[in-house]
């Protein structure tokens, strides 16, 4: 057999796979922005009225305090929930997983399109040997069920996240209330033993006063 057809034989060179990108694709950016917005929506019930209408009294007569605390929450939480997204974000690889689930799903479409217009008599392209295939894509292509069960557990781990934080709020909040309601009864308690004590106090100096008059009386007859 010539040397030329026993090259022929054999099969195509495969083509190199596209280098993934490491900016975030359209699916793992609409990941973050659905984060920014949660957290958003969230902090955004602990606005200045319902935080003051959980403490009239500091609202009353503290209102720049009590506006500087409820800043200070609602920035601490706002850092604490995108640090925790960001390091799970990292820790799980999520940008970069998304981009190649993004990147397959692109290209099934343009295999998609090539074989309809082959099938309307367009030209037919000849099916690439899976064993000519890169490691990479067939590794790919058997995560992409994977990378969508992943994408939407983390979806509903997030929602659920966000209800938990929102749930949180609720009950720190309705506690500070009760906290605030408790030391206005213990201010009232002080303040009314206080008063006794006062009384009390009055009532022993002019029972005294009375004796030492009378003991003066009886001295001078």
């Amino acid at each position: 057999m010539p040397a030329s057809t026993k090259h022929d034989s054999r099969s195509p060179s495969p083509v190199p796979a596209p280098p993934i990108a490491e900016a975030p694709c359209p699916r793992a950016q609409g990941l973050v922005n659905i984060f920014n917005q949660a957290v958003k929506a969230t902090l955004d019930k602990c606005s200045s009225a319902n935080f003051a209408s959980c403490f009239p009294t500091a609202a009353q007569y503290s209102p720049e305090v009590l506006e500087n605390l409820r800043s200070q929450i609602v920035d601490q939480l706002d850092r604490t929930w995108k640090t925790n997204f960001e390091d799970i974000m990292a820790r799980r690889n999520v940008v970069q997983l998304l981009n190649s689930l993004d990147q397959c799903i692109e290209d099934a479409r343009l295999r998609k399109k090539r074989a309809e217009a082959a099938a309307n008599g367009g030209p037919v392209e000849t099916p690439v040997p899976l064993h000519t295939l890169p490691p990479s894509e067939i590794h790919l292509a058997h995560l992409m069920p994977f990378l969508e069960k992943q994408a939407a557990e983390m979806n509903t781990r997030l929602a659920d996240t966000q209800q938990a934080n929102t749930e949180l709020l609720s009950t720190v909040t309705a506690q500070r209330a009760e906290i605030e309601a408790l030391v206005r009864g213990l201010e009232t308690v002080v303040h009314d033993l206080e008063a006794s004590a006062q009384m009390m106090g009055q009532e022993d100096v002019q029972g005294l006063s009375k004796e030492i008059k009378e003991l003066e009386t009886e001295m001078k007859k």
